[in-house]
């Protein structure tokens, strides 16, 4: 039994949580747009362990190199302290989109040339990056995982998000650029052309994510191998 707990322990600190899946209506992109179903987002998964997060951008298209459209860009944007920027965002992607309640983060990325991912941070009045973020491709997903402080977020701390599809073409000065062609936050038309056309920069409509309390992770893990060992005796 001594094993066991200590077993449990162990795996109460590494297990990770239960994974949110927040869902996207598709086939919502603006007519400009409608023939590149990579930029149309299905669903986003979020998940944390003790130390990081990881958010699943799952696409209706194909993203792969070999035999989809890889040339799209995939943005994060985040609300986890108070204050952020409500007007633009990391100057080096420049896009033409905005989070009224304040973007304290910014991760862009890309799926061309084996992807990759940079993270940027606001400072309360410039923005800070890049950092590097680990990130995973597949066909028909992108993932980027980072570590929870990186974003300003403790366990049992919770924080808001947005994540959008754009081209290619960036702006200046934090604004500008190519907007929003699918946001997950918005169940309608995010933008009917690249840079907004009469939608204007594209808005954020975030959702919230709440990282599991400490003891909520070690309740998991104990309570998954406690069973385990009644199916045993």
């Amino acid at each position: 039994m001594k094993k066991l707990l200590m077993f449990s322990l162990l795996l109460a600190w590494a297990v990770p949580a239960s994974a949110t899946v927040y869902t996207d209506s598709t086939g919502d992109l603006g007519g400009y747009a409608s023939g590149f179903p990579h930029m149309d987002i299905a669903s986003v998964e979020v998940t944390n362990t003790a130390t990081d997060v990881t958010f699943a951008v799952n696409l209706v298209g194909d993203i792969s190199t070999a035999t989809g459209a890889d040339w799209a860009k995939y943005i994060i944007t985040i609300d986890s302290v108070p204050g952020g920027d409500t007007v633009g965002n990391a100057p080096d992607w420049s896009r033409n989109l905005y989070m009224p309640s304040g973007m304290d983060y910014f991760v862009g990325s890309w799926a061309d040339s084996g992807g990759g991912a940079q993270l940027y941070n606001y400072d309360g009045a410039n923005w800070n990056g890049p950092a590097g973020v680990s990130t995973s491709l597949n066909q028909f997903s992108i993932s980027f995982t980072m570590p929870l402080a990186d974003i300003g977020v403790s366990l049992g701390g919770s924080f808001d998000f947005d994540v959008f599809t754009t081209g290619g073409t960036a702006g200046s000065g934090g604004l500008g650029g190519d907007a929003g062609t699918d946001s997950l936050g918005n169940a309608g038309v995010a933008s009917d052309d690249w840079g907004g056309g009469s939608f204007g920069a594209t808005e954020a409509l975030p959702v919230t994510y709440v990282t599991p309390e400490p003891a909520t992770l070690g309740l998991l893990a104990i309570g998954g191998v406690l069973a385990l060992r009644r199916r045993r005796s």
